[in-house]
């Protein structure tokens, strides 16, 4: 890579950060008022929004959307080699962190070669961009490739906190329930409509967690 186009991409960072810097500024907040994620005191599990970070105690960003964002690399950039060792090594560790059970913690040795794995790939996403920078039409690889290194912890809490998901797939999926309400030919009379429906799911959603629980039995118990 010669100085000038060294120059190029580094104004090309410097106006990347700007816009997120801009976005989380201006429009982003707005989606957050009002909303859990206001007070929440927990870690936020999420797809890539710098909003996010202004709030809660911890991240761990979606890697079922990163696996996506990979997957997209390989598709569009061929020629690269680290965007198919990432996704290998993603794929590997929420293995790891799946097959563990509820009384076992991960190893330190394990989560510490996982890491180093993790670094060495950025390592090499970053050799290949120096040595062909890329292209004009798609840049989402390279975007990845500095997000996932400015937010490497982010990427990897949930191999040192099991109370972490890799990812929010159970909570898009119960989403999906209520989206599901939106389609259908109801109507809610005021907000607190919408919360007491809300405040349902969660309950049942909570009593399906209990082992040999008699749902019919539990909710008759409530209203009784």
């Amino acid at each position: 890579m010669n100085a000038d186009d060294k120059s190029k991409l580094k104004a090309y960072e410097e106006l990347i950060g700007s816009l997120e810097h801009t976005n989380g500024l201006q429009h982003r907040v707005i989606e957050t008022q009002g909303t859990v994620v206001e007070d929440y005191q927990g870690t936020l599990v999420h797809d890539h929004d710098v909003t996010f970070y202004k709030y809660g105690t911890g991240h761990q960003e979606c890697l079922a959307h990163v696996l996506r964002y990979l997957k997209d690399s390989m598709d569009n950039e061929k020629d690269r080699t680290w965007n198919r060792q990432m996704h290998s090594l993603i794929q590997e560790m929420i293995h790891y962190r799946n097959g563990l059970s509820e009384s076992e913690e991960p190893d330190p040795q394990t989560v510490s070669e996982f890491e180093e794995r993790y670094k060495t790939i950025l390592s090499i996403a970053g050799d290949e961009y120096d040595y062909e920078p890329p292209g004009k039409y798609y840049r989402d690889g390279y975007n990845l490739y500095k997000r996932m290194k400015k937010y490497k912890k982010d990427h990897l809490l949930f191999l040192h906190n099991k109370n972490v998901p890799a990812t929010n797939n159970e909570a898009e999926r119960l989403l999906r329930k209520y989206k599901r309400k939106q389609a259908q030919a109801v109507s809610f009379r005021s907000p607190s409509s919408i919360d007491h429906l809300c405040k349902c799911m969660s309950m049942l959603v909570l009593m399906r967690r209990k082992e040999q629980t008699n749902l019919f039995r539990e909710i008759a118990e409530i209203f009784a």
